[in-house]
């Protein structure tokens, strides 16, 4: 049997999330004492931490947890994000993000000197050299450059929505394969952990398609086209997930928005 591949730890998702807030933090004060101009010419570099931070948190709703430092790292993310937004007031917002967190009864126990010793590190930016296409990575405001080029290189979200569907697609097939099929208990599981594995990964592209979609030509279209078909997925909370990546969305249009009146303004002057 051929080895498992290595699983992606929620602790570094949640560390990515960590760093980008912290760097937002940081670009904000740093703001508060720069000149005007030089701040408007870095507004990109707010907006794309800004979208790496959510797909980090919303990388954290999704993924399963599996172990005591895995729910830690998600209960911390968790309340980070909802002592923020009941700062805002914005009740869809807390509530969406309530549902998307929820883990239900885990197999699991953390004990107290596990929990008590937990501590989320963010994640540290690699250096230029060892960093991987595809890789996922954080990035700092000395990286700028590359906050700027990512804004310039968003995905596809018409591709997004349509490869959600496929999945879903993936998903009723599997479905049918079960309940029409009389099948011994390994070949069950694995249909089983393929059928939540396609599920996973249509959650994964409507999410991304809802934050990216305020950012693009003709957004609140392809907001709704991301949205339709959350109804599909099996899950509430799932379908909680991308409810809030499609708020979380239109906040990041929000501020997108603004920085370019700002920039025009700039410019006009």
């Amino acid at each position: 049997m051929p080895p498992s591949p290595a699983r992606f730890l929620i602790s570094a998702a949640a560390g990515r999330a960590l760093g980008f807030a912290q760097e937002t933090e940081r670009f904000l004060a740093l703001a508060q004492t720069s000149a005007k101009p030089r701040v408007v010419a870095c507004l990109d570099m707010l907006t794309a931490l800004t979208v790496l931070n959510s797909a980090s948190v919303i990388a954290v709703a999704i993924m399963p947890p599996q172990t005591g430092d895995d729910l830690l790292s998600r209960d911390f993310i968790a309340d980070s994000v909802d002592s923020k937004l009941r700062l805002s007031g914005d009740t869809a917002m807390i509530e969406a993000a309530t549902l998307a967190f929820e883990t239900g009864p885990m197999p699991i126990v953390i004990g107290e000197r596990q929990r008590g010793t937990f501590v989320l590190a963010s994640a540290a930016p690699p250096a230029a050299t060892t960093m991987r296409e595809g890789a996922p990575a954080a990035f700092c405001l000395e990286q700028g450059l590359s906050l700027t080029a990512f804004m310039q290189d968003l995905p596809q979200v018409a591709a997004l929505v349509e490869r959600a569907a496929l999945h879903l697609d993936d998903v009723d097939r599997i479905a049918r394969m079960i309940a029409d099929g009389d099948h011994g208990p390994e070949a069950l599981h694995r249909l089983e952990r393929a059928r939540d594995g396609a599920t996973l990964l249509a959650t994964v592209d409507l999410a991304r398609a809802c934050i990216y979609a305020d950012l693009v030509e003709g957004g609140a279209a392809a907001k709704d086209r991301a949205l339709a078909p959350a109804p599909r997925l099996s899950e509430a909370r799932l379908q909680s997930i991308v409810a809030f990546a499609g708020l979380t969305g239109g906040v990041i249009g929000e501020l997108a928005n603004a920085a370019r009146a700002l920039t025009v303004s700039a410019q006009g002057h």
